[in-house]
């Protein structure tokens, strides 16, 4: 197992594994230890089944819950993330996010994995957390550090979101409700219970305000860390390629996915893996 940097400031690809044929426990101990470190795995030419991928991801840990989304018929912990050619609607992804923070206990990490891919686009940029909490002033910090951040699905899933009414036309079977509204309180700046790093926790899709301050207080602090997370020198961006496999860390980034394959089919499999409640 080698592992090769995506950039300079996080990030690998990691070679020499064939994930189909099984990962033993000294290799899946090195996976977790770059994943804490490195935050965004990618591993190249694999061949997974659905079965495949489901045992690699139940080697690393639990499945995570998954609503909203009808999952894959028989494998009720795999979405297939699907696109048609022809499909105009929004994006699945889109907006810089982590995912499921509105969740008590948001996933630890997601595992995709690329089926059919557009010769050209769809690719997934990622923004170090670790790194956004790291370059605030001592100032920042301080104010950041007490603070809950207000998690909602409301804005995709709730009956006026993005995915709040069901699609015909759409690809992936999306159903929002009135659950979608519930809040759920998580420390602006979280410790990774691994590599014991500080990084922030807020994301522009499901962080909807900050406990105990005033709408336009909480709308000025918000925008500013959004801002300040998503700088071109804390990101790295995965290329996708037909068995292309990339492991993240919800804990210490965002990521978006880039609409810009209009006319091509982008099929994947994800899964979320239970992480725990933030501090």
């Amino acid at each position: 197992m080698k592992l090769q940097a995506l950039t300079g400031a996080f990030g690998a690809e990691v070679e020499g594994l064939n994930l189909g044929q099984g990962v033993n426990a000294r290799d899946m101990q090195l996976i977790a230890e770059a994943l804490a470190e490195k935050s965004v795995l990618v591993f190249r030419d694999q061949d997974l089944d659905i079965g495949q991928f489901e045992d690699l991801a139940t080697s690393m840990g639990e499945f995570g819950e998954t609503p909203f989304i009808t999952p894959v018929e028989g494998h009720p912990n795999v979405l297939k993330v699907l696109r048609e050619a022809d499909e105009e609607g929004p994006l699945f992804g889109s907006g810089w996010h982590s995912d499921w923070s509105f969740q008590a206990q948001p996933p630890s990490s997601t595992l995709l994995y690329g089926v059919d891919i557009p010769d050209v686009g769809g690719d997934t940029v990622f923004t170090s957390q670790y790194l956004a909490y790291e370059t605030l002033s001592d100032s920042m910090k301080s104010i950041v550090n007490d603070l809950k951040g207000i998690h909602s699905a409301e804005r995709s899933y709730g009956p006026k979101g993005t995915f709040g009414r069901p699609d015909p036309k759409a690809s992936m079977d999306i159903n929002g409700d009135a659950s979608a509204t519930v809040h759920q309180l998580h420390p602006l700046v979280r410790t990774h219970p691994v590599s014991g790093r500080k990084a922030l926790f807020v994301n522009e899709v499901y962080t909807v305000g900050v406990e105990g301050l005033a709408p336009a207080e909480s709308d000025y602090l918000l925008s500013f860390l959004f801002e300040h997370s998503k700088q071109i020198g804390f990101t790295c961006r995965v290329r996708w390629a037909r068995g292309t496999l990339t492991i993240w860390d919800n804990r210490t980034t965002q990521h978006f996915a880039i609409n810009d394959y209009a006319g091509s089919r982008r099929e994947m499999y994800r899964i979320t893996l239970a992480g725990e409640q933030p501090s």
